[in-house]
């Protein structure tokens, strides 16, 4: 601290924290994370994701094929997210080296590890394929659930 703070310019005046906290990353690495914190956002993304992939789908029903589509987040800028708001990282560094190991430990896992089961989700699917069914009955097309 005493290096940051004789090395203090009018510019970093109040920053030395900051300062401080990306030094230390610099020379010891990030901070471990504790593994339930790190479950914790890891389940964060996969819910994040699997309800944008689901919004996605659900919206491709409704609207017609020329509409525009909103895509869901990539892994990299959920794990930001998570590193953010789960984990409460502060500093660009700190977000990025976090964001890095959540992206890793992601496709480790893989998408549907540990992924809960959405009641409301699966209803809203049976009810949209039961609609696509109907309507296909009505043209005599044969279906089978």
């Amino acid at each position: 601290m005493a290096v940051i703070n004789a090395h203090t310019t009018d510019a970093s005046e109040g920053l030395q924290a900051e300062r401080l906290q990306t030094a230390m990353t610099a020379l010891i690495g990030p901070a471990a994370r504790n593994g339930q914190d790190m479950e914790r956002a890891l389940l964060f993304m996969r819910r994040q994701r699997q309800r944008e992939i689901c919004d996605v789908e659900m919206q491709a029903l409704r609207l017609c094929a020329g509409a525009p589509r909103c895509a869901p987040r990539t892994v990299p800028e959920l794990a930001t997210l998570a590193a953010r708001e789960v984990l409460g990282c502060t500093t660009a560094g700190e977000v990025r080296t976090t964001a890095s190991v959540l992206c890793e430990m992601f496709r480790k896992h893989g998408n549907n590890y540990g992924a809960e089961i959405d009641n409301v989700r699966q209803a809203l699917e049976a009810e949209a394929v039961q609609r696509l069914c109907n309507e296909l009955s009505e043209w005599d097309v044969p279906t089978r659930l």
